[in-house]
Order: C-alpha cells, then structure tokens, then sequence
C-alpha cells in the first residue's frame, strides 16, 4: 500500500480520479474548481491537452493555479503521448525534462510515467523523481488489445523493478474473456509481488472493472468530470455512487 496525502491506496474502497482535460489555463482553473467540489480523492491533470505545455513558464503558472483550487486533493500529472491514447507526441528528451519540471515544482503528489519512456530513462530517473517527494504511476495502455496474461505480468514485474508505487493496466477488451481476464490480472500478480495496482478494461464492455475496483484489488479508478479521457469512463456521481453500492464490508 501506498499513502499519500493521508489516503492509503489500496485500503478500503478504490480512490477515485478525474481528469483535467481543458486546452488553455482559463478553461483548467473552471475544471479545477469543479474537481475540487467533486467526490474524487484525486485530480489528474492531463497536460498532452493543454496548448502551452511546452512553455515553462506556462505550464508553471497553470499547474501553481490548479494547485490552489484543489486544496487539499491529490494531484496526478500525466503527459500522455499518442503512442498510448493521448493528444501529442514529445521527444524522449521533452517527456523527460517535463516530467522533471513539474517534479520539482512542489506542486504536485503524483506523477504519471508511461512504462515504455521508463524503460529508455531508466530507473535513476525515477528515483529523481521520487527524491522529489513525488509518488509515481508507471503506465501501459493498449488501446487496440488485451494482451495475453504472460505480457501483463511482465509488464506488472517491470513496474515494480522500475520502483513505481503504483502500477497501472489498461486495456481494451474484444470480448468477455478479455474482461475476466483484467478483473484477474492482480490476484495473479501477487504471486510475483505486491506492487499496489490500477487496473481496468476500456470501452462499454469493460465498465465492470471501473466500479468493481474494491472486490478485484484494483486500488484507483478513473471517472469523468465533465469530458472522458478514456473510453468506457463513467461520469464521477454516478462513479462515486456505484462505488458506495459495491463497497464490501
């Protein structure tokens, strides 16, 4: 289990996120207030959408403006790149000195890492970070498969040797078996080792996994706030009730 900011993930009910997905700084500061007001434990903000990402200068001043609107909810800072879902390309250089930016900026508690740019910056890179006091997500998103069990178990292995604190799986399922097979993965990856995990099915046919996080040990789930950032989201009340409703006592 990893805590952060008092809220253990992976105790009790799945923690809950949305995200910010808005392209310029006015747009983000109305979303933050609404996210600050919303049931989820933690704020993503998704900075591949946001037009000035690029700017230092920008990007800080936005990220100080989340910051202050979310008071005390955790802050995730991801860059997804278009090789797995997101709104823009960077170099291996851009997504690094990004993530180092916004690392040391004291604004953040969580960091998003796509497991593929961790397997080219390498581990000491993520221990930069986490010097940082900044929690880190590895990521795997396969938009187009759910791959067999043998690769995501891989996968699950290589975020824990990376030192993630959090693993993260999502996958998009061509059929039931897909689905049974996600709600699965983190039963068996226990006997390979403890690494806290999120884990969901994408698309209508795998909202199961995205409310029953509680019962198949996934330890955060993700919900809209007023626009998806992935396929199958579901919008946070509904999400926040369906969570109570499957709560296990």
């Amino acid at each position: 289990m990893v805590t952060v900011k008092g809220i253990t993930f992976g105790e009790g009910r799945v923690k809950l996120a949305v995200p910010l997905t808005a392209s310029t700084q006015e747009e983000l500061v109305k979303q933050a207030e609404q996210a600050a007001h919303c049931p989820a434990q933690v704020v993503e903000w998704r900075a591949d959408y946001f037009e000035d990402v690029l700017i230092d200068e920008k990007l800080i001043e936005t990220l100080t403006l989340i910051r202050m609107e979310l008071g005390e909810k955790i802050l995730l800072f991801t860059f997804r790149t278009k090789e797995e879902g997101g709104q823009r390309e960077l170099s291996l250089k851009e997504y690094e000195q990004l993530c180092l930016l916004v690392a040391k900026s004291d604004r953040i508690d969580l960091l998003d890492l796509e497991l593929h740019r961790v397997e080219f910056l390498g581990r000491g890179f993520v221990q930069t970070i986490k010097a940082e006091k900044v929690a880190i997500i590895i990521s795997a998103h396969h938009f187009d498969q759910t791959p067999a069990d043998g690769q995501l178990m891989f996968q699950i292995g290589m975020m824990n040797q990376f030192g993630a604190d959090i693993g993260k799986i999502a996958t998009m399922p061509a059929n039931l078996q897909d689905v049974l097979r996600m709600m699965n993965v983190i039963q068996r990856a226990k006997g390979i080792n403890q690494l806290p995990l999120a884990v969901m099915s994408m698309g209508d046919l795998g909202k199961v996994t995205r409310v029953a996080g509680e019962l198949i040990g996934s330890v955060l789930s993700f919900a809209s706030l007023d626009q998806a950032s992935a396929p199958g989201q579901i919008p946070i009340d509904t999400m926040d009730e369906f969570i109570k409703a499957m709560q296990i006592d």
